[in-house]
């Protein structure tokens, strides 16, 4: 394997470790949407809600891309 191209398997390890942010970021939103109901700041749970929800979109078509990508190569 050199810089210019990658072998099946290296596509397939890269798409196994690409939970790791998305699931770092949900769980921050988590926070914040817990933080807001005890401070009763309605904006932060708002914020925090429709964050979580577009980080779960990007992420879910981001893994059918990796999938498919992957799938390509093999």
């Amino acid at each position: 394997m050199n810089a210019t191209t990658k072998t099946p398997a290296a596509n397939n390890y890269g798409t196994r470790l690409l939970w790791i942010g998305p699931v770092a970021g949900l769980a921050c939103m988590a926070a914040l949407f817990i933080a807001g109901l005890i401070t009763g700041s309605a904006g932060m749970t708002v914020m925090a809600a429709t964050t979580a929800a577009l980080l779960a979109a990007v992420w879910s078509s981001t893994v059918a891309a990796a999938k498919k990508k992957a799938a390509a190569h093999n």
